[in-house]
């Protein structure tokens, strides 16, 4: 099973040490932002440096768009990376939900990312990755057709990874394609050190859960397995989402969007962020990798505190899972 880690820091410096530390863990892949320009630096220069200070992980943006992100820019970029670097860099792409949103543009549409992913892919080397991410019906499908890798926005519930996943195979097989296509989950994570810890976190950490609900929900709920009695409020508070807090922690005020509905709230804490000790974190992984099928799993890790340490993050996290590395779970 892969594992790979999203870096958040808002430092190209700090996301150096960040690639080393994630390559030293034992991660497959490093995650390079491509979203809100105001609070991260540039994705594809700061690729390029912590490719020189690294030397096996992969590395990639996860994830980047063709709207902000011209296609024929993302294929030049891939073979540029593909002659420096072969085998390690991937393209990480969804629709472009939060980075063009937070910049008052149009997301793609699915139709459209489809089209431009084949000509990425015509310009970039054979061997180079495409992760694309999706939570709906259309994303997976489209995923299924052109990518290699589908990373399903959906959090950690089990029917929903199936459902999904099943849908983007089939749309695979109906395209004639015979290579498989691997299925990854996508989920926040903190390992704590104790049970307070973990608790205390998954109350500051609400507006990351929120934000990867307007993601996951925003289009559909057909598929995901969401109780059909919370989906009207769920349509109606989401709708309220905040993009100038896009990628915040704390202060998030997204966090507080279902404060009057604290089932609900707490229902998406537990689907989108893995919280707890190392045991906790690692069985319960490890439990919907074999229940959907999971290929791998990519984390995003904010800071829960502004001084905190993201590079010793990355370690705990490390050490917390990286026995599902030879994990590999039977195909759902």
């Amino acid at each position: 099973m892969r594992l790979g880690v999203i870096n958040l820091t808002h430092s190209s410096r700090a996301a150096i040490k960040f690639a080393q530390a994630a390559e030293a863990a034992g991660f497959w892949g490093v995650g390079i932002g491509d979203t809100v320009p105001e609070r991260y630096q540039d994705t594809y220069v700061t690729a390029a440096a912590c490719f020189a200070a690294t030397e096996r992980v992969h590395i990639g943006p996860t994830v980047t768009n063709t709207v902000t992100r011209h296609w024929s820019v993302l294929g030049a970029t891939a073979r540029t990376f593909g002659e420096l670097h072969p085998g390690r860099f991937f393209a990480g792409v969804a629709t472009g939900d939060g980075a063009c949103h937070s910049v008052g543009l149009t997301p793609s549409t699915w139709a459209k990312l489809e089209e431009d992913v084949a000509k990425v892919r015509s310009w970039a080397p054979d061997d180079m990755e495409v992760h694309i991410a999706a939570s709906g019906p259309r994303g997976v499908e489209a995923a299924g057709r052109v990518a290699t890798d589908l990373i399903l926005g959906t959090g950690l519930d089990v029917t929903a990874l199936r459902t999904l996943s099943a849908r983007a195979r089939a749309a695979r097989t109906a395209a004639g394609i015979t290579t498989p296509l691997r299925i990854w989950g996508f989920v926040t994570t903190y390992v704590a050190p104790d049970k307070a810890t973990a608790d205390a976190a998954r109350i500051s950490q609400r507006g990351r859960s929120v934000g990867t609900a307007r993601f996951s929900f925003s289009s559909t709920f057909e598929d995901k397995g969401v109780p059909e009695a919370w989906q009207p409020i769920l349509r109606k508070r989401l709708a309220r989402y905040d993009f100038s807090n896009h990628g915040k922690g704390e202060g998030n005020t997204n966090g507080f969007l279902f404060d009057d509905y604290p089932d609900i709230q707490e229902y998406l804490i537990n689907r989108f962020q893995l919280l707890g000790t190392a045991d906790e974190c690692e069985a319960r992984l490890r439990q919907v990798a074999t229940d959907a099928g999971l290929d791998g799993c990519w984390f995003t890790q904010s800071p829960l505190t502004p001084d905190e340490d993201p590079i010793q993050r990355v370690r705990t996290t490390g050490e917390a899972l990286q026995s599902l590395s030879d994990f590999e779970p039977a195909q759902a």
